[in-house]
C-alpha cells in the first residue's frame, strides 16, 4: 500500500508567543507529515477562493495532491500561546455548513471538520473526531471501514460516552466496531484498547522545548503510518506516534521521522513531579498581570499546585506581605519566575530561592544575555518560552 488519503480541514493558525503564522490544520499537517513515507498522498478538504489558489500550491512542496470539495469561508485559529484557548474566525456559530463529500480508498485518515461532515469508505481508516466540544463518532458520521482505529483525546472520549476515559474507550471499541481505540492522555501518554480489553500504555517523552499546536495531528499521522501502512502492533504504533510527537514539539519539523531512526534516539519518559510551585513575577501593570494569570493557569493545568503572591496574598505594605512571600518560598518545591522587565522584587525572590537550594526556572523573553547572566550562573534554568518553562517544571527531576 503506497497511497494514503487524508480527509479533513485546512485552517489558518497564528500563535503570538512564540510567533508563528501558518496554514495547515489537522488534515494539512498530517498530509505533509506523511509525504516522505508514501508514493502518493492525497488531501481532501474545503477551501474558498481566493484562499484556495494561494494555499494549495504550498502543499506542492510536500508532494501532496490537494482535492478541493468546495468551501465558502476560510477558517483560522488565533492563539495567545500554544496551550491557550484559541479565538476562532469566523465565530463557530457563524461557520456555514457545507455539503458533505465522499472519499474511498485503501488507507484513509479522517479528521472531524468544523464546516463539513464528509464520509469515507476505507479498507483501513484511522479516525480522529477532532472536536473539544461536540465530537461525532465514526459510525454516526456515516463512514465505513473494514479495519478502524479510533484515536481521540481523553476529553473527546468522555464527551462521546459520558464515561471516564478507560471505561469510555472500551465502550467505543464495541460501539464503533473498532479494531483498536487509542486514548491520548497528554503528558500521561496514551492508552490502547482492543475488543479483548486494555492492551497497554505508552509514555510521553521529555523534550527541551514544547510547541503543542498540531501535536495531536502528528500523533494520528504517525499512528496511521505505523499501524495502517507498516503493520506494527497498535502498542508499537502508539509508541512511535508518541516519539514522533516529542520530535515535533521540540523541533516543529513537520515530516515524520523514520521509525528505525526515532527508536534509536534516547529520550527520557515523562513522569509528572507535581508539587507546590512558587510563581514569581511583577504584576503591577495590566500586561504583567496577564502573564502571571496565564502562567498560573498553565501550571495548574499541568498538575501542579501554585502559590502566587498576587492571588494568594494580594497587595499590601511590606510588613504585611514580605514575610508571607518568603515563607511561601521556603515551603515550595520549585519556583517559576517571570524575569522580563528585571523587576527587583522578582529577582530578589529568585536569589532567595537559589540560596535555599530550590529549583528555579526563569522565563526571559526578549532579554539580553547579559541580563540573564546571574540566574544562569546561579544554576537557574532560563527559557524564552512560558509553555516550555512550565513543562520543564512539570517533569523536573
Amino acid at each position: 500500500m503506497s497511497t494514503v488519503s487524508v480527509v479533513g480541514g485546512v485552517y489558518g493558525e497564528e500563535c503570538a508567543f512564540p510567533l508563528r503564522k501558518q496554514v495547515f490544520g489537522s488534515a494539512g499537517r498530517a498530509a505533509a507529515a506523511l509525504s516522505p513515507h508514501f508514493g502518493s498522498v492525497t488531501l481532501h478538504t474545503l477551501l474558498p477562493e481566493p484562499a484556495a489558489s494561494r494555499i494549495s500550491p504550498n502543499f506542492d512542496a510536500y508532494g501532496v495532491d490537494v482535492v478541493l470539495h468546495g468551501g465558502s469561508q476560510f477558517i483560522s485559529f488565533d492563539y495567545l500561546h500554544c496551550l491557550a484557548e484559541p479565538q476562532i474566525h469566523p465565530k463557530p456559530s457563524q461557520i456555514e455548513q457545507q455539503a458533505s463529500f465522499h472519499v474511498e480508498g485503501d488507507l484513509i485518515i479522517q479528521f472531524g471538520m468544523m464546516e463539513c461532515q464528509p464520509t469515507v469508505n476505507a479498507d483501513i481508516c484511522v479516525y480522529d473526531p477532532q472536536s473539544p466540544s461536540s465530537p461525532i463518532s465514526f459510525s454516526k458520521s456515516g463512514s465505513q471501514a473494514k479495519r478502524l482505529a479510533f484515536v481521540a483525546n481523553a476529553g473527546e472520549i468522555e464527551l462521546l460516552t459520558g464515561k471516564p476515559v478507560d471505561e469510555g474507550a472500551q465502550l467505543l471499541v464495541h460501539s464503533e466496531d473498532a479494531e483498536v481505540v487509542v486514548a491520548k492522555c497528554g503528558l500521561a501518554g496514551a492508552k490502547v484498547f482492543s475488543k479483548d480489553g486494555f492492551v497497554g500504555a505508552v509514555p510521553a517523552y521529555k523534550t527541551t522545548s514544547v510547541f503543542t499546536v498540531g501535536s495531536g495531528d502528528i500523533f494520528v499521522a504517525a499512528f496511521a503510518l505505523a499501524w495502517g501502512q507498516l503493520g506494527l502492533s497498535p502498542l508499537e504504533a502508539a509508541d512511535y506516534a508518541s516519539r514522533s510527537v516529542a520530535a515535533y514539539v521540540e523541533t516543529e519539523a513537520r515530516e515524520l521521522p523514520p521509525i528505525k531512526g526515532i527508536q534509536e534516539v534516547h529520550r527520557e519518559t515523562v513522569k509528572l513531579t507535581g508539587g507546590n510551585i512558587y510563581l514569581a513575577g511583577p504584576f503591577r501593570e495590566l500586561g504583567q498581570r496577564v502573564i502571571v494569570n496565564e502562567a498560573r493557569k498553565v501550571l495548574l493545568g499541568l498538575g501542579m499546585e501554585v502559590f502566587s503572591p498576587v492571588h494568594d496574598i494580594g497587595h499590601g505594605p511590606a510588613e504585611a506581605v514580605v514575610a508571607k512571600d518568603l515563607q511561601a518560598i521556603r515551603d515550595c518545591d520549585a519556583v517559576l519566575a517571570i524575569i522580563n522587565g528585571s523587576s527587583p522584587g522578582t529577582l530578589f525572590e529568585v536569589g532567595f530561592a537559589v540560596a535555599l537550594g530550590k529549583p528555579v526556572v526563569c522565563v526571559a523573553q526578549n532579554m539580553r544575555s547579559n541580563d540573564t547572566k546571574l540566574p544562569k550562573g546561579a544554576g537557574c534554568t532560563v527559557h524564552d518560552d512560558l509553555i516550555s518553562a512550565a513543562h520543564l517544571l512539570a517533569w523536573r527531576g
